[in-house]
């Protein structure tokens, strides 16, 4: 097995006999330079068939919560028939994502809870599995909220928001994506999950609208400070708000300015 560039300590890019290339697991394999031939006692795991913006992320997530992610995988594996490993790389995004946010104190309600409980036993059995680690490991509190959130990396394609939207809302979240890119003159990676996790915000902020519910988990303080520190995410909140025609509650601008400014933290600019 061939090394082709590493990523971290522990993983890297490679190449087996047959030409396929694939993410390594090993300790100490990072250390290795490339290209150089790796023992196959080294490896520890391997990842075929994953997808190059995933790469990325691994390069800036933290070793041990991608170690953390891969243990929760591994859990999730054992109960459940059809668990993809690029569950690992979504899973340790969100799981990086958490931390920040419960460090910063935001708290980001999931209007399906209790739907994803009744629906999905296992994966938020396995959600609540994840929470529990997470919490032991960097001494956190998440809330119990995050383990439907959590469980949604394992339900797979039955929760998308592409799936359940139709043609309509599919039209709304074309407009909603040209108005991000123009605001913020960026090109958004149709094919990255950081934007398949925005149109899943979108996806249920359309449905609250829809229903007339809307979110209230006392944030006021950190609105103000999120419309100060991002401005132009603010501004392109407004423009999504005034284009649905609607007068969203100020909790609702708050979680779209986090995720516009998360969806273009990581996209190059024009």
């Amino acid at each position: 097995m061939r090394i082709i560039k590493n990523i971290n300590n522990n993983v890297s890019l490679c190449q087996d006999s047959q030409g396929r290339e694939m993410i390594a697991f090993g300790k100490g394999i990072g250390f290795m330079k490339p290209p150089c031939e790796v023992p196959l006692e080294k490896i520890q795991r391997t990842f075929y068939n994953i997808p190059e913006n995933y790469i990325h992320v691994m390069e800036v997530i933290p070793e041990d919560i991608l170690e953390l992610a891969t243990e929760i995988y591994d859990y999730a594996r054992e109960r459940l028939q059809h668990t993809p490993s690029s569950v690992i790389f979504t899973l340790a995004d969100h799981i990086q994502f958490a931390i920040k946010r419960e460090i910063e104190h935001i708290s980001i309600q999931l209007p399906m809870l209790y739907e994803i409980k009744n629906l999905y036993p296992e994966e938020t059995e396995i959600g609540k599995y994840a929470v529990k680690l997470i919490n032991r490991k960097f001494k956190l509190h998440l809330p119990r909220e995050e383990a439907a959130s959590i469980a949604l990396h394992f339900i797979g394609g039955k929760v998308t928001a592409v799936q359940q939207a139709n043609r309509d809302e599919k039209d709304i979240v074309d407009q909603c994506t040209g108005i991000i890119e123009e605001a913020m003159k960026i090109q958004i990676d149709k094919n990255g999950f950081n934007y398949s996790r925005f149109l899943t915000h979108l996806h249920y902020l359309l449905e609250r609208v829809k229903k007339n519910e809307s979110l209230n988990t006392e944030n006021e303080k950190m609105y103000e400070e999120l419309k100060r520190q991002y401005p132009k995410a603010y501004e392109c909140a407004l423009k999504i708000e005034k284009y649905l025609k609607v007068q969203l509650k100020n909790e609702e601008i708050l979680y779209l300015i986090l995720h516009i400014n998360r969806l273009c933290s990581r996209e190059e600019k024009e």
